[in-house]
């Protein structure tokens, strides 16, 4: 085959899955296309989007209901010497059975034409080898999926690992000999596709992540998983967004805090926009401060600081959650498919997504340097902390948050793009319960 070609091809890929109750489908896929070479390939989304129908039709154990799935230019599903190249994990462990780990491990290894005498090798790397001495009904949910996963990182010659939430509810010691393994493997020429929930397992491992919203591959960006929150606008293409939490010290009630920071940073160009919460005296305020690159962001939070002798704790980058990627990418879509008016022809632009939020950013109390810190123009009310507050027509943006009654400011906004993303991170852990 050659470097860079595409191994898994999707045309047009129509399927459901059977994970729900009584068998009945929990998620499909319409119309789903994609080409995936060699690397790690991370697939994000919910099995209501259709990921587990996604993953059954790629590892064969399913043929679509409409379109075409190859691999390596053959259909996985009718091919059984395609089949013995694809490492699968599945979501729920699939063991063949036998009396313990090692019987059920010799039948699976024999069933590729390995050696039995393998398996100790195959659990070595992952740290699971002690589970080979035991029964096979005494392992637990999280363990049998560990042995899964060591027979599907073992396939000889693989031209396709097929791995279904790998780091979640998978008793190993640790991710990185997981990691290290699907580096290698793509490497060595494998696409390896890692069909998962969490944006922190697919940023940390994947080339390409490929966002499945209702059953549709709807966008797809690098592996870093920066631009995956940010949604494009007419106005500005390709303009994505970082978010970071800044956790300030409540010293005294006179001492500099997160209001005076705010209000320093409303100033700074390296900040689009920001929320923050008041904590009581003695302590802490949480700020949050959304801009176009972190490095810059993070410097221009220090410098403020550094200015207004305010104490800081810590700066964080959360990690965005999957309804954070659902709502970007609403906006992604609706900025990319232009707009036509009920009934126009189709050649005047693709109507927008239903439930699609309207185009365009949602103006909260904006930085404007003209205007000083804590005016408001005339007529307008000052917005609810944490909430976003559209401006009237015509009407000028706030430059900060005032004070509550009493005088004890309990928070506001700043920025004139949309309301802060309330992201929280996510455990990295391997054999964490997986949600999904």
């Amino acid at each position: 085959m050659i470097p860079g070609e595409p191994i898994a091809v999707l045309e047009g890929v129509r399927a459901r899955d059977s994970a729900g109750e009584a068998g009945r489908p929990r998620g499909s896929l319409f119309g789903a296309a994609a080409a995936l070479g060699p690397g790690v390939h991370a697939v994000l989304g919910a099995p209501e989007d259709g990921t587990l129908a996604l993953a059954e039709v790629l590892a064969g154990r399913a043929a679509p209901l409409a379109g075409r799935v190859l691999v390596a230019g053959r259909d996985p599903f009718r091919s059984a010497a395609t089949r013995a190249r694809i490492g699968v994990l599945a979501i729920a462990p699939e063991l063949p059975d036998g009396a313990s780990v090692a019987s059920s491990m010799s039948v699976a290894l024999r069933a590729r034409g390995a050696p039995a005498s393998g398996a100790a090798a195959l659990l070595e790397p992952l740290g699971v080898a002690p589970l080979l001495a035991r029964r096979s009904a005494s392992l637990s949910f999280a363990e049998a999926r560990a042995i899964e996963l060591s027979l599907a990182l073992g396939v000889p010659q693989p031209l396709l690992l097929c791995l279904v939430e790998p780091f979640a509810d998978v008793a190993v010691p640790s991710p990185a000999p997981i990691r290290e393994r699907l580096r290698a493997l793509a490497a060595g020429g494998a696409c390896v596709v890692l069909i998962t929930s969490s944006i922190v397992d697919a940023s940390a491992v994947a080339d390409r992540i490929h966002v499945l919203d209702r059953g549709v591959i709807a966008r797809t960006e690098p592996g870093d998983g920066e631009r995956l929150t940010g949604a494009p606008s007419a106005t500005a293409p390709g303009r994505s967004e970082v978010e970071l939490h800044v956790l300030v010290h409540e010293r005294a009630p006179d001492a500099p805090g997160a209001r005076a920071l705010a209000a320093a940073l409303a100033r700074s160009p390296a900040v689009r926009a920001g929320a923050w919460e008041q904590g009581p005296v003695e302590a802490s305020s949480m700020l949050r401060v959304r801009a176009a690159d972190r490095e810059a962001a993070a410097l221009a939070i220090l410098d403020a600081a550094a200015l207004e002798d305010v104490a800081l704790i810590a700066i964080s980058s959360p990690a965005p959650s999957l309804h954070d990627v659902r709502a970007a990418t609403a906006l992604h879509l609706a900025a990319v498919r232009p707009a036509r008016p009920f009934g126009a022809p189709v050649d005047a632009g693709a109507a927008p997504l239903p439930g699609a939020p309207p185009q365009g950013p949602v103006a909260v109390a904006a930085f404007d340097a003209s205007m000083p810190p804590g005016a408001l123009p005339p007529g307008q009310e000052p917005p609810s902390p944490l909430l976003p507050s559209p401006l009237p027509p015509g009407a000028a943006p706030a430059g900060t948050e005032p004070a509550a009654p009493g005088g004890t400011a309990s928070g506001g906004q700043l920025g004139a793009d949309a309301p802060v993303a309330d992201g929280s991170p996510r455990a990295t852990e391997t054999g964490r319960q997986h949600d999904g």
